[in-house]
C-alpha cells in the first residue's frame, strides 16, 4: 500500500479549527540554508522566490526568481508551483496543480525544504532559542562563520541584481598565539568575549558581525562604498588599539589588523568567495606592513592606514 504523505507527523494530534485560533501557520526551513528559521504565513497569498520582492526571499541557485505560492482558502492552504526551473514538491511529489497541504508537510522549493505547521508563543520562542544556537558563536554569542556564509551569499546576490555596494572588513587579533602563550588560553577566551562586544555596536544593526574563525573577526555591510567601510575599518582598529581589556588585575592591549574589500555590483567579482579571498589578502597585506594597520585597493593601488 503506498504511503499516506498527508498523515501527521510526530505523532502530533492535529489541532482543532479552535486551537488553530491561538496558532500562527509557518513554515519552518528543515533542510538547506537558514536551518530553523520561521516565515509565518500571514497572508492570504505568500509567494516563495529568490527576488527581494516576495514575502519568502531564498537566495539559493536552486530557486526560481518566482518559484511557489501558499494560498489560504477559510482555513486550508494551498500550495502552487508557479512555473519554476527545478520545481515545488509536497511530501517529495512533485507538484503541478494547486496541491493542499496539512500540518506536517514537508515543502520543497528547489533545494530547499519548510515544514508546514502551526506555532503557538512556546512554539515561537523554542525555535527561536534553536536558530540562535545555530547561528551564534559559543564563545562570544556574536554570529558564527555559518550565520555569515548564508548571509553573504544572499547580500552578494542582492548587490549584483541591483548593482549596489557590498563592503567587507577581515580582521584579526595581532599576535594571538604569544598573547595566549603569556596569559593562557582563559584570558585568550575572554578577550575574544570582550573584544567582540566593545565592537558590537560599530556599525548598523543590519550589517553583519560575525565570528570567521579562530581570532578573526569579519563585518558585512550592506551598500557600503569602499571610503565608509574604510572608516568603519580605521575605527574598529583604533578602538581595539585604545581599549584595555582587564583580567584578574591584568590590564590587557592588543591590535588587529584589518582588510577591507568591496565589490560594486559589477562583473568585477563573480561570486561571493571572491569577496572572501579579496579581504583576506588584504589582511595579509596589513600583517605583512607591520600589523595595527588598514589595508584596501582604490584607483591608486594598495593603500595602508596606521
Amino acid at each position: 500500500m503506498p504511503e499516506d504523505t498527508t498523515q501527521f507527523r510526530d505523532n502530533k494530534v492535529p489541532p482543532s479549527t479552535k486551537d488553530r485560533d491561538k496558532t500562527t501557520p509557518c513554515l519552518v526551513v528543515i533542510d538547506g540554508d537558514f536551518l530553523g528559521k520561521v516565515y509565518p504565513l500571514e497572508k492570504s497569498i505568500v509567494l516563495i522566490g529568490r527576488v527581494d520582492e516576495v514575502e519568502i526571499t531564498v537566495s539559493d541557485a536552486s530557486v526560481s526568481r518566482l518559484h511557489t505560492s501558499i494560498t489560504r482558502k477559510d482555513t486550508s492552504f494551498f500550495a502552487q508551483d508557479m512555473g519554476s526551473t527545478n520545481g515545488t514538491k509536497v511530501n517529495h511529489q512533485s507538484i503541478h496543480t494547486s496541491t493542499e497541504i496539512h500540518d506536517g508537510d514537508k515543502l520543497t522549493v528547489g533545494d530547499i525544504s519548510f515544514k508546514f505547521t502551526y506555532h503557538d508563543a512556546a512554539d515561537t520562542e523554542y525555535h527561536r532559542q534553536l536558530r540562535n544556537m545555530a547561528i551564534r558563536d559559543g564563545l562570544t554569542r556574536i554570529h558564527n562563520r555559518r550565520y555569515f556564509t548564508e548571509m553573504a551569499e544572499k547580500e552578494f546576490a542582492y548587490s549584483r541584481r541591483h548593482n549596489s555596494n557590498l563592503s567587507m572588513i577581515m580582521f584579526d587579533i595581532d599576535h594571538f598565539k604569544v598573547f595566549n602563550d603569556t596569559h593562557g588560553h582563559v584570558a585568550g577566551d575572554f578577550l575574544l568575549r570582550d573584544l567582540a562586544t566593545t565592537l558590537e555596536n560599530t556599525v548598523r544593526q543590519y550589517d553583519v558581525f560575525a565570528r570567521y574563525g579562530g581570532e578573526e573577526f569579519v563585518f558585512l555591510l550592506r551598500g557600503s562604498a569602499l571610503t565608509p567601510a574604510v572608516n568603519i575599518a580605521d575605527r574598529v582598529r583604533s578602538t581595539t588599539a585604545e581599549t584595555v581589556f582587564t583580567y584578574e588585575e591584568q590590564n590587557l592591549a592588543v591590535t588587529v589588523s584589518v582588510g577591507v574589500a568591496t565589490y560594486e555590483g559589477d562583473a568585477t567579482l563573480s561570486s561571493m568567495e571572491e569577496l572572501i579571498r579579496l579581504a583576506d589578502r588584504l589582511l595579509y597585506e596589513a600583517k605583512s606592513a607591520g600589523r595595527n594597520c588598514t589595508c584596501f585597493e582604490d584607483d591608486q593601488g594598495l593603500q595602508v592606514h596606521r
